[in-house]
């Protein structure tokens, strides 16, 4: 099955053209770059499905809409948070308030690591951290804004810091590290208790790290082997696509 997988996020779209289990073609583009991404996607033979997940600017998602339909003919098939998939459940409280991208994430994670409880966080704009249970119940997780957006945050409502790179020292001596330190500290802190809840549930969590801040958090948690996964969401698309196809 020829297929185009889309994740459109935030702040970066990815894609991946793939025929049955194999990527022949992927790539990532900024959303302000988006004129360039319908050059790339041009390019590409044309899919019998589309799969996508959507958590950017409505317009965006309008305007890949539309490129499909001129370009192939076809719709993009934009995932929906279901109460079940792929043999998860979802215990989420309110469907409609879960965003997909989490939602896909937990299905990509699952396809990837299968008969695990799964910590899964995704340190992008936002750090989610979501919780998978060995038998397939999803409970929730826990979102908080991410490094970038940490750091903006107490640029803004304060007079005297700025936005800055910084260092991490377990003992920082100057502000930009000590920035840098706190709000890093701040997001492996949230997944440690998440790993910490699961396990007092008698699970044994695989710590599941992605996004474009992922490998900058996994250092602080080495005792918790965290395994860096790409492209979750992705994956995620892909096994839906999968099971449909079946």
């Amino acid at each position: 099955m020829n297929t185009l997988l889309i994740d459109l996020g935030n702040t970066r779209i990815k894609w991946a053209h793939c025929e049955g289990d194999l990527r022949k073609a992927e790539g990532f583009i900024l959303n302000t770059d988006f004129e360039q991404l319908l050059q790339k996607l041009s390019l590409l033979p044309r899919p019998q499905l589309i799969y996508g997940c959507t958590v950017g600017a409505p317009q965006l998602a309008d305007g890949l809409d539309a490129f499909c339909q001129t370009q192939w003919q076809r719709s993009i098939e934009w995932l929906q948070v279901s109460r079940q998939a792929l043999g998860i459940h979802n215990s989420y409280r309110h469907l409609e308030q879960q965003g997909p991208d989490r939602w896909a994430a937990v299905l990509g994670a699952r396809s990837l690591f299968p008969e695990k409880a799964l910590l899964i966080a995704s340190a992008g704009t936002a750090l989610t951290v979501d919780a998978l249970t060995e038998d397939n119940e999803f409970l929730g997780g826990m979102i908080l804004p991410g490094l970038r957006l940490m750091k903006s945050a107490l640029a803004q409502q304060t007079e005297r810091l700025t936005v800055s790179d910084g260092a991490f020292h377990d003992f920082p001596r100057c502000t930009t590290d000590a920035i840098h330190t706190g709000c890093l500290s701040a997001l492996a802190g949230s997944i440690i208790t998440m790993h910490a809840r699961l396990s007092l549930r008698g699970d044994t969590p695989l710590c599941i790290l992605s996004g474009g801040d992922a490998a900058t958090v996994a250092p602080l948690l080495s005792a918790y082997q965290p395994i860096i996964a790409e492209q979750l969401v992705l994956h995620g698309l892909a096994a839906l696509a999968r099971n449909n196809a079946s």
